[in-house]
């Protein structure tokens, strides 16, 4: 990825990416659950209810992740992660 004039890598088009994924998965769940023969409204409802949830969820841990590496400095936030520390 090349740069912006602040330093920081373009990250609008892997948020669209992202949030594209997400949008497919929740429309390949509604599909597979209207190709069920007998399915009731409850019984696609709920899976889309908790799909979407699973979303939002996604999209909150990415977008916390990016807010807290952008508020390192720069000397840190480009560093390898070290995993769990000790």
């Amino acid at each position: 990825m090349t740069p912006n004039s602040d330093g920081r890598p373009p990250r609008n088009r892997s948020l669209r990416l992202l949030l594209a994924l997400l949008v497919l998965g929740l429309v390949m769940l509604a599909s597979r659950a209207l190709a069920l023969p007998n399915v009731g409204m409850a019984e696609m409802i709920i899976p889309l209810l908790g799909g979407l949830f699973v979303a939002v969820a996604i999209v909150l841990i990415v977008r916390r992740d990016r807010a807290d590496r952008d508020a390192l400095p720069p000397s840190r936030r480009n560093r390898q992660d070290q995993g769990m520390p000790d």
